[in-house]
């Protein structure tokens, strides 16, 4: 899997250029270092203008591989930073959990507005909002909506 010999450093012989330290944990089994916040801005920047083709109506859905090759190419501008070796299939999950993530807690300052009365407490992060934007538009809808009548600009955070 990986090129080299006695002292020389050793690179993944896929497409990107990073060391063997940066992708054994892949290998191993290992845990993988958490996503560094460059990383998920890479990551969120490389799937919302393509988020049509992935996710978007049927008759707009491409073929599976076509679906992997963007993630390919995702993980390609991911890998850029140097950071550590994402997989495709990595980025993919991480995404998904982003945006259950961003609903779930949306959805909760939601109800907890509405239940005391009170505006949308101001704890989401920059990345949730541009998630929700794209993946749900009906709940950042409502969730605009919500921070209206409180006399303030909407707020990232």
């Amino acid at each position: 899997m990986y090129a080299g010999g006695d002292g020389e450093v050793l690179h993944c012989k896929c497409c990107c250029d990073l060391s063997l330290e940066a992708t054994m944990a892949t290998v191993s089994g290992e845990r993988a270092p958490a996503f560094t916040a460059e990383e998920l801005d890479k990551l969120v920047d490389g799937v919302l203008p393509q988020y049509t083709l992935l996710y978007g109506p049927p008759d707009k859905l491409v073929s599976a591989h076509k679906k992997k090759g963007i993630w390919r190419a995702i993980a390609k501008e991911v890998q850029t930073l140097g950071v550590y070796h994402r997989r495709s299939t990595h980025l993919r999950k991480r995404w998904e959990d982003l945006c259950r993530w961003s609903k779930k807690t949306a959805e909760a300052q939601l109800r907890m507005a509405s239940q005391r009365g009170r505006g949308v407490r101001r704890t989401m992060i920059p990345l949730m909002f541009r998630i929700l934007a794209m993946a749900y538009p009906e709940l950042d809808g409502r969730l605009r909506a919500s921070q209206q009548p409180q006399g303030g600009e909407y707020s990232l955070i």
